[in-house]
């Protein structure tokens, strides 16, 4: 009888510890979940979105393939003036990273492979592209042919001469007029007067290659991009 007693009192403590067990398990579940919920709230603050992602991205743009070393700097001049939210200095570090990306073939596997696309006027990219192949790239199949492709041109140093600050007039979609004339729509931009020098190998001279321009950018819908190249 009294082993059957303590067999009893036995099973009862069990379930007693399990229990207490379920309830400790649940209330630990409870408490993560409620953490979870409200972390870095701030009582009641709203976090904010980083328009910086790390040093070579943002929201807007991200650093081109193969990047060179001044690319990698300029494209850090970007995020610096994205957290200014300075349009000024986001202009010119865009046509300075443009100029770093479009302007290096040191880092180009051929013709098609276009640096800085993605800092031009979004609706004009393609035509841009199609321009590039018929201009600048065209020689550049032939070049990676003839010499090697560390020996090709490649920026080194980009100086930003001047900047204006303006409204430029950009055609979207191709509207025109009832004379055929396009339709522009005026945006604000930021005229950045920017030259550059490239490394010299002796293989080829870079004496025939642009070294001078001013580049239009405009800012469309909050992302600043080369809308003209003058030079």
């Amino acid at each position: 009888m009294a082993k059957k007693k303590k067999s009893l009192n036995t099973n009862n403590l069990m379930v007693v510890l399990l229990v207490i067990t379920a309830v400790v398990v649940c209330g630990a579940l409870g408490f993560n979940i409620y953490s979870i919920l409200n972390a870095d709230t701030g009582q009641g603050t709203t976090n904010t979105v980083q328009k910086v992602s790390n040093e070579y991205s943002n929201d807007y743009y991200t650093i081109g393939n193969n990047p060179t070393d001044i690319n990698k700097a300029c494209f850090k001049e970007i995020n610096a003036a994205l957290k200014e939210e300075d349009g000024v200095k986001i202009a010119e570090a865009v046509a300075k990273t443009f100029v770093t990306e479009y302007y290096t073939w040191t880092n180009k596997d051929g013709n098609y492979d276009i640096g800085g696309i993605q800092y031009i006027y979004a609706p004009k990219q393609s035509d841009f592209e199609t321009y590039t192949l018929d201009s600048f790239y065209e020689d550049l199949d032939l070049y990676l042919t003839q010499v090697d492709r560390a020996d090709l041109i490649e920026v080194k140093d980009v100086t930003v001469n001047s900047s204006t600050e303006g409204k430029y007039g950009v055609q979207a979609d191709g509207q025109t007029d009832a004379d055929g004339n396009p339709v522009l729509t005026e945006l604000s931009s930021v005229s950045v007067d920017v030259s550059w020098t490239y490394q010299s190998s002796g293989a080829l001279s870079t004496d025939s290659f642009q070294s001078h321009a001013v580049i239009h950018v405009v800012d469309n819908q909050g992302r600043w991009e080369i809308a003209g190249i003058e030079g």
